[in-house]
């Protein structure tokens, strides 16, 4: 009997090992995601920088300039907030109504609520790099 018991208890660590390798891996795999947006746009006019998509999730424009934020918003940590108004969100209707915006609309807004520039054409992210200093005097 005491033969059972100690090949019992051998066998309970290769399932605790697994058991914890799977939990670092799903922890890891976790961390990994990207981040979501925030979807404040009352961040205007609050004394930081915002940048505001008009994002429609039928539009694959939208898509990619949302591909481009998210390449280049850990440079602009602390400078620049990056928002998603969904135009499908009835916070996101009232705000392109509001601005007289369509979808795919890139939207810089200095600290002061000045809008700077609106634009509808596709970003990458070195052309949201370039119009991000441009537009906020980070060269």
């Amino acid at each position: 009997m005491s033969d059972k018991n100690i090949e019992t208890k051998r066998s309970i660590w290769p399932r605790l090992l697994t058991f914890i390798f799977i939990l670092v891996v799903i922890v890891v795999a976790v961390s990994l995601l990207p981040r979501g947006f925030s979807q404040d746009t009352s961040l205007v006019g609050t004394g930081v920088n915002v940048v505001i998509l008009v994002h429609d999730s039928n539009v694959i424009q939208s898509a990619d300039t949302m591909v481009a934020m998210n390449e280049v918003r850990d440079e602009y940590e602390g400078r620049v907030e990056f928002v998603v108004a969904d135009i499908m969100t009835p916070d996101g209707r009232v705000f392109a109504d509001k601005y007289n915006l369509q979808p795919t609309a890139l939207v810089f807004f200095a600290g002061s609520g000045e809008r700077l520039q609106t634009v509808y054409t596709e970003q990458t992210g070195a052309l949201l790099r370039n119009t991000l200093d441009v537009n906020f005097g980070y060269r």
